[in-house]
């Protein structure tokens, strides 16, 4: 006849208790893995914030105004002509209709971009850079033929004004490791936690409404494009009003009707406004930023006080935020590529870590079992494997 086991259930609050059998495996915990969020394991980066929502919302209705204004309002009883009884677009018309569009639909990219961009959130798996023995070692590249400014990377695992950069540029890894209270993992140099975000993002400049996420690292360029090419669309909108007032100015002793109908005056009207008001905050906007590229000293530094060194050539700033030229282009100065929303940036490969100011021991085993997607396990400090859920 089998024997039946024994099971002992033992009272936690009693004083004798049976030895603990070390288990097999370490203990597993499921994590939830939305398709948008901010948290680590979400597919998509996407802030659900009501507000930013609605000025995102906001944003892309100005621009679609701008188009309608312009291109059905503004030109067609301008540069037009007849024929057979239908107006048709002169080649000016459908030269400043399409060019128009084209820079609005620019500036709808990078906001898109700028917005579903992981700004540089700090993993969890983060660890800080192993330190080189205090040495000052430069990497100007590698066998490969990139070439990289010494202003870009210094030195004993930090960037000269990098993101990973400790006082005076060189990362100090004497100091005791960070933690940020509200992530509770490794938070680098020129990290800061967004409340909006929930994360740490490096490099962090501000959180920004209009494109619903924070401005970092990861996302700068884009921002940067976003307010360039809104700044464009408001000069181009204008420079068309002010033309097509001067040819209606004219054309007064002709008695030509300047707009098909009276009620369009109100749409000209709001565009001017358009133009106006949001050209003066871009305008305002693209010089401070520039600023903040060029000296590589966020605004949340500057507030706080956490002045690492600024590059004064402003070479490692540019490189930090549009890229140092991955792949085919491995040029130092201007590239076009800067000026497209769907060039992303991406750095060197060994130099990468030293930029961002942390190093991803899980994401560097995952890449050597030629897993290029997100971590799908990680351990935890506590020792726990987590492996995230897909929810649809």
């Amino acid at each position: 006849m089998q024997r039946r086991k024994n099971v002992i259930t033992t009272n936690i609050y009693s004083s004798s208790s049976p030895t603990r059998v070390a288990p097999t495996s370490p203990p597993t915990a499921t994590v939830v893995r939305h398709k948008c969020g901010t948290s680590p394991f979400d597919r998509h980066w996407l802030n659900w914030d009501c507000c930013g929502l609605f000025c995102a919302g906001i944003t892309y209705g100005l621009h679609m105004y701008g188009c309608y204004a312009v291109t059905q309002v503004l030109l067609p009883p301008w540069m037009s002509y007849t024929a057979d009884g239908v107006r048709w677009l002169s080649f000016w018309g459908k030269f400043h209709s399409l060019c128009f569009s084209l820079v609005a639909f620019l500036a709808v990219a990078s906001h898109f971009y700028a917005m579903t961009t992981d700004p540089g959130a700090v993993p969890p798996d983060a660890e800080p850079l192993p330190e080189v023995n205090g040495l000052d070692v430069t990497r100007q590249g590698s066998n490969d033929g990139t070439n990289l400014d010494s202003s870009i990377i210094s030195v004993g695992g930090g960037a000269v004004g990098g993101a990973g950069a400790g006082a005076g540029g060189v990362a100090n890894n004497n100091r005791p490791k960070r933690i940020c209270r509200r992530c509770k993992s490794f938070k680098p140099d020129r990290a800061h936690h967004c409340s909006i975000c929930n994360r740490c993002i490096l490099k962090m400049d501000h959180h920004c409404p209009w494109v619903n996420n924070c401005v970092g690292i990861g996302n700068h360029k884009f921002f940067l494009l976003f307010v360039f090419y809104t700044l464009c669309t408001c000069v181009y909108a204008m420079g068309l009003v002010v033309a097509r007032f001067v040819n209606c100015l004219g054309n007064i002793e002709k008695h030509e009707p300047c707009l098909d109908e009276p009620t369009h005056l109100l749409g000209l009207i709001g565009l001017v406004v358009e133009s106006l008001l949001f050209g003066m905050f871009t305008c305002c906007m693209v010089v401070d930023q520039w600023d903040v590229v060029v000296s590589n000293v966020t605004h949340i530094d500057r507030l706080k006080g956490e002045l690492f060194m600024e590059d004064v050539e402003g070479r490692s700033g540019i490189h930090e935020v549009f890229g140092s030229g991955v792949g085919k282009s491995k040029k130092v100065g201007f590239r076009f590529d800067w000026l497209s929303p769907f060039a992303k940036v991406c750095f060197p490969e060994h130099i990468e870590a030293d930029i961002m100011g942390f190093c991803r021991p899980c994401a560097r085993f995952s890449k050597a079992k030629g897993d290029d997607s997100l971590m799908d396990v990680m351990v935890s400090p506590s020792g726990a494997t987590t492996t995230p859920g897909d929810i649809v």
